[in-house]
């Protein structure tokens, strides 16, 4: 595959580079690029995903939140996306586009580039549905639509030269044997409002110059449904075209007269380009079309190489698995705007509230980035770090060495701006140390450990700081001091409960369930500074990470010849391990539970039942060989973490266990991944490889075209909640890498 792939690129790098000397108006043979792209084995990563449909207003989602067209194509971090048409009227045009304004997912028209093709001759429309054979797909960079005729072959494609500009070519082929002539004619308009903002109008001003059509949008401040300054959209042509209004915000487009001698190609060219502010619009460069064709042969390369680097083995199904969860990843990549300062993965462009960028999100997503990308996993953790708190933070120098939970284009009102979805009320598990580690073995890059291991080293230290209420070095999940936590001596029980379950990660599970054992603990330093809070309950998930990351950091400051500090988190982790597996873990039922502090005592939480964060000191390497044992032949069974998808976040034999409420049964591909590891792990490598192939297998739509959806029911497969999520696409990818990828 990998000389199939070499001789595809090679082929199309110089097929795309020979168009940098031809003049603006592209007429050269086609063939060898069909030949070569068909002939290849990128042609098995066709429609990986499905992003047919076709929106008729700003916003349409289903009743869990997500857009109700599947997919939408997206490239180089780009803010505005595309999908394929569904029905014959929007044919040779592509649907769209989304635009995310700041934080929401929106559609800008129906299509805002809608094509006719006129013939020369009669001067009538010719119907695409009509064509004697009608291709419409995509591939990782780029979205297709190809229509034959028994005298003309038309494709259009949609492909990105940057991250704020998609390129759609518009190509005929003459196939008779004397010359034809056509024209072609675009138009297209922008939804008027949303629709739950009746009195609003989307579009301030229409302006047309000679090659262009540019929208100004009217500025709106509505927190929960969307935010806009004086954000644009530009419609730009590379050839000569003749622009007019149409309607009160409309344009049409119309090329003169092309004149095709036989068997000669004419490619014409637009560029979409969308802009947060007119700050940005006048830093982007002028289009330099030449560096256009350039930039796009550049990205397809890119493209390849990412297979290349990313597909090794496994049969056909598994390999486009691997892919889709790739392209899933990437379509999730934002580029910097706003407060982010550095490229990142958010986790679903198709879900309302996920444009932004949380915690423990990127460390898992830049563990799988790494595999194909490590430069943008690198950005993605580096996006999080940006906003670690430090002793001179104005707002919350207590917590020095945390990180917010999430980061989004606005800052949090509390940060000086204007308000969102920003979040500093709790932190998120550490994982960063692992993601960072993981980078480096694919990088060798000793920059990046120089550059964060300090950096880990405060967040590391933060934990013991703040959420250790009762200094015993068993940390505790809780809350910042944060104005809806209450003051000091009067906290919010019901409000820092909430944050202390979305620090763990794992919102509603039945373990942070609010009743009389479970307190509200404030943290103080030796000077009564009010520092966070506790809740009264000991983790395992949390130290059995801790554990983890001492191992990271030991591993780190070896790479950077600090032997002393290395021995000593060996030490420290020597310690934490031997209190896990002595503390966590319930000899008679052979499972590891958290532990609720009642006064000078604590209890484990058996009576609570089995939650999958018992399997973390498997995945750590915290749990003794005969401890894992003990589970992995137990709690493997269809009654507890052996449903039909392995690793519930509840056990089934759990009382709390609901398989399709959030984390109260749900398959998390997270915790299934750690679980996974784990066993393998402690030597069940085999049956760690029959379980992911189960649940790979047993997932709704994984090794179809549907999206990878944010959990699914344990018991029967469905997806559930979220669709196109990032982190369950990198676990996917991580199982493939791990256990799928032979045949």
């Amino acid at each position: 595959m990998t000389r199939m792939l070499a001789l595809f690129f090679r082929r199309s790098l110089l097929f795309s580079l020979s168009l940098l000397f031809v003049s603006p108006l592209v007429t050269v043979p086609c063939v060898s690029m069909v030949q070569a792209s068909e002939s290849s084995e990128a042609f098995n990563y066709r429609d990986l995903l499905n992003y047919r449909g076709t929106p008729s207003t700003m916003e349409q989602r289903d009743q869990q939140g997500n857009l109700t067209i599947p997919a939408v194509y997206m490239d180089l971090g780009a803010w505005h996306g595309f999908h394929l048409p569904d029905t014959p009227t929007h044919y040779g045009s592509f649907t769209g586009p989304l635009f995310i304004a700041q934080e929401y997912s929106l559609h800008l028209s129906d299509s805002l580039q809608r094509l006719q093709l006129i013939s020369g001759e009669t001067g009538q429309g010719v119907e695409l549905a009509k064509a004697e054979r009608v291709e419409i797909y995509s591939e990782p960079w780029e979205l297709v639509q190809r229509f034959r005729f028994k005298d003309l072959e038309l494709t259009t494609t949609l492909e990105y030269s940057d991250n704020r500009t998609a390129i759609v070519s518009t190509k005929l082929l003459n196939l008779t044997d004397k010359p034809s002539s056509w024209r072609l004619s675009w138009s297209g308009s922008p939804f008027v409002t949303h629709p739950k903002l009746k009195q609003y109008r989307l579009v301030d001003k229409r302006l047309l110059s000679e090659d262009a059509v540019t929208w100004l949008f009217t500025p709106i401040d509505q927190t929960w449904q969307m935010q806009l300054d004086d954000a644009s959209y530009r419609l730009q042509f590379e050839q000569a075209i003749t622009i007019s209004t149409q309607g009160s915000q409309g344009y049409r487009a119309d090329s003169g007269l092309l004149t095709l001698a036989a068997g000669e190609t004419v490619t014409l060219r637009a560029a979409q380009r969308y802009f947060h502010t007119q700050a940005e619009a006048k830093r982007a460069d002028e289009l330099d079309w030449a560096r256009v064709t350039e930039q796009l042969a550049v990205n397809q390369a890119r493209w390849h190489n990412r297979l290349d680097n990313l597909i090794r083995g496994g049969g056909l199904k598994t390999r486009r698995l691997a892919a889709k969860a790739m392209v899933t990843l990437l379509h999730n990549w934002r580029s910097p705007a706003g407060a982010l300062l550095h490229d990142a993965v958010t986790p679903s462009v198709t879900y309302k509230w996920f444009n932004g960028v949380w915690a423990w999100d990127s460390w898992k997503q830049a563990v799988a980035l790494a595999q194909f990308d490590v430069a943008l996993a690198e950005s993605n953790v580096l996006a999080m770090f940006d906003y670690q708190f430090d002793a001179k933070d104005p707002l919350r120098p207590e917590d020095a060495g945390n990180l917010p939970d999430a980061i989004f284009y606005n800052p949090d009102a509390s940060r000086g701006g204007k308000g969102g979805n920003w979040n500093e009320r709790n932190g998120k598990p550490p994982l960063a140390a692992w993601a960072v580690w993981q980078i480096y073995q694919q990088s060798q890059d000793k920059a990046l450990i120089t550059r964060l291991y300090p950096k880990l080293v405060a967040y590391h230290e933060w934990w013991y700081r703040n959420r250790d209420y009762n200094r015993n070095g068993l940390a505790e999940y809780g809350a910042n001091r944060h104005p809806r936590h209450g003051e000091p001596g009067k906290p919010d029980r019901e409000a820092v409960i909430e944050a202390a379950a979305w620090e763990s990660g794992m919102d509603n599970a039945p373990r942070f369930d609010m009743n009389d054992q479970l307190q509200v603990l404030e943290n103080y330093d030796a000077k009564g500074r009010l520092l966070g809070y506790s809740i009264s309950q000991e983790s395992v998930d949390l130290n059995s990470y801790l554990y983890a990351e001492k191992g990271y950091l030991a591993q780190m400051a070896e790479v950077l010849g600090l032997e002393s500090e290395a021995a000593v988190w060996r030490e420290q982790a020597a310690r934490l391990g031997e209190r896990i597996r002595s503390e966590f873990f319930d000899a008679q039922s052979g499972f590891f539970y958290d532990r609720r502090l009642v006064g000078e005592r604590s209890r484990l939480m058996i009576a609570e039942g089995k939650g999958v964060e018992g399997w973390l000191p498997l995945w750590a390497g915290a749990a003794s060989q005969a401890q894992a044992e003990r589970m992995i032949a137990t709690q493997l069974n269809a009654s507890n973490f052996g449903t039909k998808l392995p690793f519930p976040t509840v056990s089934a034999d759990n009382s709390a266990f609901a398989p399709r409420r959030y984390w109260r049964g749900p398959v998390w591909l997270d915790q299934a991944l750690f679980g996974l590891q784990g066993v393998s792990r402690y030597g069940h490598d085999e049956l760690a490889r029959h379980l992911a192939t189960r649940l790979v297998n047993e997932a709704q739509g994984v090794l179809g075209d549907g999206p990878i959806r944010e959990n699914y029911d344990p018991l029967t497969g469905d997806g559930l909640h979220c669709t196109n999520f990032s982190w369950s696409a990198s676990v996917l990818l991580l199982i493939y890498r791990s256990w799928l990828s032979t045949d």
